[in-house]
């Protein structure tokens, strides 16, 4: 169980619902087929990595290949696969452990030194992997105690095709914006269903690559060039140029090797003295297919995930905004209901930020819209009128009445703050939803509406916050009173709608 052109060693669930081994072309056929619904050693931080690892070497080999449709037997897989690696009739690229170290490995490049003098130990395969935390809270680290071949897959894509900069000499991926940003992975899916994502997306990097090296001209090779970096020798010394490489390059970003032992695999990794690829002064900006420019960079996710309001500007654009190729509505295969997925693990300095990931169902009626540039502008208006209003509502209105409610006390802000983040996730669970359904509407109806979702989430708030900020006691209710005064007062003063008529508010109003 060690060969992936081979041996049956990624377990997958099946469209008739058994868990089943396959080797790598085995998944590939599987995917075209749409026999394949789950990884049984996928891990959900993962997914991107997988899922772009697979779509990426499906696309270099057909191309390579000089074919333009994905077959649907394993047998041809394994001859596009090996087609690539001609150099080693063996298969030593496709092996998760070979012992000759002056041979690639699975995601592991030769060794020029010939000895692992110096690498360091890992027992277990999320050892290796990219999910880091400061105080080993949330994922608890070390605890595959008792690995299957495909967990070390997983974890070799995953860290070699999306770390990050984690202290001297262990260098990130060329495709981020920086050692502490990440490699998000944005587009437009058919539904959950592996198969369907993957041949769109296939689809879309056989169809793309022309356009991307017309954007990159100074960065890829026209001809064949490299793909494959674990065939590489490496020393930890040397970098590669963008320019020897192919567009759709699968890297690697650390020197590791897996050894057998009588306990199973474990693995050996070392620091290097340089990046695998020279590409820090492009900042992420490399035309990867899943990630979104902001401003001259690719896409960094902070804590706060994709909410709404950084969604809202990847699905529909601005000025700042970028949308990735994955993300495109021309696809002609699918009419119907379709998915915006986004994905990314927060990095921060020797820690995550945590695993983020927004699921937005775009209807058909949707992407009709969003494929024609001036009514997809027209609701990008909407929906960035809509996020300043969420702010009003915020900042101007639910605040000051809940800092009605709390003591004249310095922390008053620390108080407050959670409140309004409630606020924000009410507001974030409505946003899309109402958003469509205001293509149904006419524009003042819409507004309303909207106003009206929001004002509601405030009022839920308010009195949420009311039993959980103040106790018993005369002044009780006077201050209950007091928080409704301002926060009424407000509304109607920043909203004209929730008046009952124009010009100066009455004392009923105000209260």
């Amino acid at each position: 169980m060690n060969n992936l052109m081979i041996d049956p060693m990624i377990r997958v669930g099946t469209t008739t619902g058994e868990m089943a081994g396959r080797s790598l072309p085995g998944v590939l056929a599987g995917l075209v087929r749409d026999e394949v619904v789950a990884f049984a050693a996928l891990q959900p931080h993962q997914s991107h990595a997988w899922h772009a690892f697979l779509v990426q070497l499906a696309a270099i080999a057909l191309h390579r290949a000089g074919q333009s449709s994905p077959p649907a037997d394993e047998p041809a897989w394994r001859d596009l696969l090996r087609a690539l690696t001609a150099n080693w009739p063996e298969d030593e690229p496709w092996q998760l452990v070979v012992t000759d170290l002056a041979n690639p490995a699975f995601m592991q490049s030769p060794v020029p030194e010939k000895n692992l003098d110096g690498f360091k130990m890992y027992f277990q395969p999320d050892r290796i992997d990219v999910l880091v935390t400061a105080k080993n809270h949330d994922v608890k680290m070390a605890r595959m105690g008792h690995a299957h071949p495909d967990h070390w897959l997983m974890a070799l894509i995953s860290l070699q095709t999306m770390e990050g900069f984690l202290g001297a000499g262990n260098y990130g991926i060329a495709r981020m914006n920086g050692g502490f940003a990440s490699r998000p992975g944005v587009g437009i899916r058919p539904g959950p269903v592996p198969g369907s994502h993957f041949r769109q997306d296939l689809a879309l990097l056989q169809h793309y690559r022309r356009e991307l090296l017309d954007d990159y001209p100074d960065f890829y090779k026209q001809s064949p060039g490299v793909a494959l970096l674990w065939l590489l020798p490496w020393d930890g010394q040397t970098s590669l140029s963008l320019a020897e490489l192919d567009p759709y390059f699968i890297e690697i970003c650390r020197r590791m090797r897996l050894l057998a032992g009588p306990g199973g695999i474990t693995a050996r990794g070392t620091t290097s003295k340089a990046a695998r690829i020279q590409a820090k002064e492009f900042k992420g900006v490399l035309g990867d297919p899943w990630t979104p420019l902001r401003a001259d960079t690719s896409l960094t996710i902070t804590d706060k995930g994709f909410d709404y309001a950084v969604v809202a500007n990847l699905i529909l654009g601005s000025e700042n905004y970028h949308p990735a190729p994955a993300q495109s509505h021309e696809n002609k295969a699918y009419s119907g209901d379709m998915e915006f997925l986004a994905r990314a693990l927060t990095r921060g300095q020797g820690q995550t930020g945590g695993y983020h990931e927004r699921r937005v169902p775009i209807p058909a009626r949707v992407r009709f819209v969003l494929g024609q540039p001036q009514a997809r502008q027209s609701l990008a208006n909407v929906a960035k009128n809509r996020v300043e209003q969420c702010g009003v509502v915020a900042k101007k209105v639910l605040l000051p009445a809940i800092l009605a409610m709390i003591p004249n006390t310095p922390n008053k802000f620390k108080y407050a703050n959670p409140w309004l983040t409630r606020l924000d996730h009410k507001v974030d669970d409505a946003f899309f939803p109402s958003l469509w359904h205001s293509l149904e509407l006419s524009e003042a109806e819409a507004e309303a509406d909207w106003l009206h979702v929001v004002r509601d989430a405030a009022q839920e708030i308010l009195e949420a916050a009311k039993k959980s900020l103040i106790g018993g006691g005369a002044r009780r209710y006077k201050t209950f009173a007091a928080a409704d005064r301002v926060f009424y007062g407000s509304l109607c003063k920043q909203f004209p709608l929730f008046r009952t008529h124009e010009g100066p508010l009455t004392d009923k109003e105000n209260i």
